[in-house]
């Protein structure tokens, strides 16, 4: 991993410098007769992600990110002028990046022209519709508390005309619905406690109430909501997610069957294993 990251720094290092500064672009550092403009800065964080690219939003973390690339620039300088540059070991290394570069480039030149058609994309959805079923769901609310004495209030509550909300606000012990009015939105078989989920699943129309029901968690008591049947999600709501992965899937076969061609065209020996 070590040995990676420091190819991402060498990479992110002449990328920037491939890129250069701009007429207009800012200049936030000197180091000797060379300016860190921010469009190299910007270029250097590229490779690490989001991640680093939020840490450049904020001042402390830009200060962060420019002191660490000023320190490069000075141990640049200092390696330079003791010729270190010419050592067996930078000159391995630097081959290895080049060599590591030229992958890259001629895997995006292989990969280049790689497009998903709509017929294809729809082939794979008719053939694939399980992947994009959505099982029966119920959306339903509930009413929690703890012992029988609760449970004898609620159901007092209930029958003098009091909205099920309004009881679920005022006595349920769910903490993730209770303010919600007991709203546990929409969710299929195999989500909820057994005992819950047969309750749920057994009403029938909106608006009905089950009876008492105990779980490991206590008293429930359920209202239905409405009933989602079974059914696929339309074309159009997962033709980009499919897009995307028949796009994986045929980058990954042109490039193997490209490495074929070229272990069939250059002498590849595995040795791993052999002695």
């Amino acid at each position: 991993m070590k040995k990676f990251s420091a190819v991402l720094i060498f990479i992110a290092l002449f990328a920037s410098v491939a890129y250069g500064a701009t007429s207009d672009d800012k200049v936030l550092a000197r180091v000797g007769s060379h300016d860190i403009t921010e469009s190299e800065v910007l270029e250097f964080i590229k490779p690490f992600g989001q991640q680093a690219m939020m840490l450049y939003g904020s001042e402390k973390g830009r200060q962060m990110i420019i002191d660490d690339i000023i320190s490069m620039r000075l141990y640049a300088l200092d390696a330079e002028e003791n010729k270190l540059d010419q050592t067996p070991e930078f000159i391995e290394n630097l081959e290895n990046v080049r060599r590591t570069m030229l992958a890259q480039v001629a895997m995006r030149e292989v990969i280049k022209d790689i497009s998903i058609t709509e017929d294809e994309m729809k082939k794979f959805y008719d053939e694939n519709a399980k992947l994009f079923t959505q099982p029966e769901r119920v959306h339903a609310s509930h009413i929690l508390v703890s012992g029988d004495e609760d449970l004898a209030k609620v159901q007092e509550e209930l029958k003098s005309g009091k909205s099920f909300d309004v009881v679920a606000k005022d006595f349920s012990i769910d903490p993730g619905s209770a303010a919600n009015g007991g709203d546990l939105g929409e969710f299929p078989r195999g989500v909820m406690v057994k005992e819950f989920e047969e309750a749920a699943f057994a009403l029938k129309e909106p608006d009905d109430v089950s009876e008492p029901v105990k779980s490991q968690f206590g008293w429930h008591i359920i209202k239905l909501a409405e009933r989602i049947p079974e059914s696929v999600m339309p074309f159009e709501q997962v033709k980009t997610h499919i897009e995307q992965e028949l796009k994986e899937k045929k980058t990954q076969d042109v490039l193997q069957a490209r490495s074929k061609e070229l272990e069939d065209k250059y002498k590849v020996e595995r040795l791993l294993g052999s002695n």
